[in-house]
């Protein structure tokens, strides 16, 4: 390796003030085609690395897993400023590692979202920092761009340069200042092969694979965000991606300058997975008037003998890639670029990609991998055929009253002052729900405070089952977010695929026998009522409901407990690989769509409107499209409206609304039997519960 860099001779100063521009373009070209020699060179030392993670989101593909209440959440980042950014540090430091934050060019880095990111995963509000500029051939402007970013913020910036071969210092002062001293290593951006070839030469790859397991936080942007994957899409051969870079662009014409490939290089392989290629810059197109997405699609579908299965994370210029042991998450530092996951298929010739919604928390990576891969189960081919299904299997647990003879209400009263109870009026006192219009509102503390509220613990123990949406973790961390920061111990249910449902004693276990509180989530409340029919699960619910346990979710997992549900289960979108259908289909495609009405649980003796102050992607209103259901069938079941930043709560036989944020409310909507037409009253929020039957019976006037 060292002849490759005695070709530049380190006994010439090749600064740009001292030598000539024929000296720096033969430079220049020395380099180039040194590097291109070691395009297919193997960089890869991550490989026996073992992450490991503290993430609080559990894997998808475990079928019951604890969840830990004490993750790391990345908040509302894009919100803060530079002061905000600098001093926004966790109570508790993130312990998986590896911690890498991948940005899709160095500036980015430096964005409040993505850099408040660094100094959270640190754990300290100034920490120390190692700038690695190798990229860039140590150029100064590079590495007091990056140091002055952090020095501005208190912390101290040491600097390593190795690019040259005189200016590499001893091992043990690497060792010193990279695995010992830096809480956080920044690479620059530039040619990352060679960087890679620099780092290899002297042993500085070893050194950050060690950094890496210690927890130190390593980050960068473009060539500094890439060399920590498996591999990576790499602009290395590009004519002015040297040392001279000035030189080269003033020397060189147009054709010269554009006439260059990009390759496919090694990385380090510290980012944990299999071969994954980073390709940072993924919106942008390269001064070769090649797109980067498109070029590496091409290189995966060449690849794609070689390695099955291969796929590659594009990140965007303007976004950050954040790893955390495991786990990953997106940062956008703009509040547009994000980050994309980009499969091919060998058989069709084809790639899928899947843009990835920006997250607050982490999720498993080997999740993230199948953001393009469509959900299994067999019924997902035909569900619009099982939109007559009737799932409805506790129509008995709120049963209007009955009238009954003065003997039997004595004989009742009698019964119930030895202690016994008849079993409506038990099932009747037991009944909790708290059904919100979308999953977020559940996290809304006058609704959060309502669920902890009716369990009677301080700390109830949750069972989240995530069917709707999937299983996806990040409909979890979304769902769950609020009573993980409460402690609450909370249990994972999957059963989306069959793969994952655990037994029917496990379940029941969970169900019926530990739980206080149940979340269910939003997403496809067919697909969900179809996996809790075939499993058995439909049934321990209503086992649930009848112990007084609270039973809660937002969206479809308001709606399930209703008679029936006013659904969006055949929107093309509301689906697993929800990202990638939507970057598949065009807006006619995507807003094709109608609401059906389908059949619930049967515990509310009505149907569920959720989302019911809002237009759907098929630009109908989801109130007046279920007034004109309700017109249409003329069936007389009254229909209850959840605005979405509200819920229906409903104790015993009564019922009640709550706002989320002041505003929002529920309404009960009915058909007048003489006009057969609908009407609408709104409930107060805030007001004293009503029995539920009194309330459906509203009518016109």
């Amino acid at each position: 390796m060292a002849a490759l860099f005695s070709l530049a001779s380190p006994s010439i100063d090749l600064s740009i003030d001292r030598v000539s521009l024929k000296e720096a373009m033969a430079d220049n070209g020395i380099i180039l085609s040194a590097l291109e020699t070691h395009v297919d060179t193997d960089f890869n030392i991550g490989e026996v690395m073992q992450p490991t993670s503290s993430s609080a989101a559990p894997s998808a593909a475990d079928s019951v897993t604890s969840a830990s209440a004490s993750a790391v959440s990345g908040g509302d980042v894009g919100a803060l400023g530079t002061e905000e950014a600098a001093s926004s540090v966790p109570s508790e430091v993130n312990n998986s590692v590896p911690k890498i934050v991948c940005a899709g060019k160095g500036g980015a880095l430096y964005l409040p979202a993505i850099f408040s990111k660094v100094m959270e995963l640190s754990g300290k509000e100034n920490p120390n920092v190692v700038y690695i500029g190798t990229a860039s051939f140590d150029a100064d402007k590079n590495f007091n761009r990056h140091g002055n970013e952090f020095t501005m913020r208190g912390c101290l910036v040491e600097r390593l340069d190795v690019s040259e071969p005189d200016t590499v210092p001893p091992h043990e002062e690497m060792r010193r200042l990279v695995v010992d001293w830096a809480d956080v290593v920044v690479c620059s951006g530039g040619n990352t092969l060679h960087s890679l070839l620099r780092w290899k030469d002297v042993g500085l790859d070893l050194l950050l694979k060690e950094a890496a397991e210690k927890g130190t936080v390593l980050c960068g942007g473009s060539a500094g965000a890439g060399c920590w994957f498996h591999s990576m899409h790499s602009d290395s051969m590009r004519p002015d991606n040297t040392k001279h870079a000035d030189v080269a662009k003033s020397e060189l014409d147009d054709d010269e300058l554009e006439d260059w490939e990009f390759v496919k290089i090694s990385g380090l392989g510290l980012v944990p997975g299999p071969d994954i290629m980073a390709v940072p810059h993924f919106d942008r197109t390269g001064t070769n008037d090649m797109s980067r997405s498109d070029h590496a699609e091409q290189v995966l579908l060449e690849t794609e003998n070689e390695t099955p299965g291969a796929i590659a994370f594009g990140i965007d210029n303007n976004a950050a890639f954040v790893v955390t042991g495991d786990s990953a998450m997106v940062v956008s530092g703009d509040g547009e670029a994000t980050c994309h996951v980009v499969v091919a298929d060998e058989e069709t010739g084809e790639t899928s990609t899947a843009p990835l919604v920006p997250q607050d928390e982490p999720i498993p990576i080997e999740e993230l991998m199948l953001a393009n891969t469509p959900a299994t189960a067999e019924h997902l081919d035909t569900l619009g055929d099982h939109v007559e299904t009737n799932f409805s299997i506790a129509e008995d647990l709120l049963e209007p009253p009955t009238t009954t003879t003065d003997s039997a209400t004595e004989d009742a009263s009698a019964l119930n002052s030895h202690g016994g109870s008849s079993q409506e009026n038990e099932q009747v006192s037991n009944l909790k729900i708290v059904a919100a219009g979308r999953m977020k509102t559940l996290q809304l503390p006058p609704v959060f405070e309502k669920v902890i509220e009716l369990s009677g613990k301080e700390q109830p123990k949750i069972v989240y089952i995530g069917t709707a949406s999937f299983d996806r973790t990040d409909k979890y961390n979304l769902c769950t977010k609020a009573f993980r920061e409460l402690e609450c111990e909370i249990e994972r249910l999957d059963v989306s695929e069959t793969d994952t449902v655990p037994t029917y004693e496990e379940m029941r276990r969970l169900v019926v026998d530990w739980a206080e509180v149940i979340i269910c989530s939003g997403g496809n409340t067919l697909h969900a009522l179809l996996c809790w029919k075939e499993t058995g699960l439909d049934l321990l619910l209503k086992e649930a409901a009848e112990k007084g346990t609270v039973l809660c979710g937002g969206s479809a997992g308001a709606g399930c407990w209703f008679s029936s549900i006013h659904s969006d289960s055949l929107r093309p979108d509301n689906v697993k690989n929800s990202e990638s259908v939507k970057n598949e289909l065009d807006e006619d495609e995507l807003t094709d769509w109608e609401y059906v009405k389908i059949s619930g649980l049967g515990i509310i003796p009505a149907m569920a409107v959720p989302h019911y102050d809002m237009t759907g992607t098929n630009d109908v209103s989801r109130s007046e499209n279920a007034e004109q259901m309700m017109e249409e069938e003329q069936d007389g079941v009254p229909a209850f409206g959840i605005d979405e930043n509200a819920a229906l709560v409903i104790e015993g036989d009564m019922a009640s609304a709550v706002s989320g944020d002041g505003k929002a409310t529920c309404h009960v909507v009915v058909t007048d039997e003489e006009t057969g037409e609908t009407t609408t009253e709104t409930m107060t929020p805030g007001g004293k519960p009503q029995n539920i039957h009194e309330v459906m019976d509203v009518q016109t006037e």
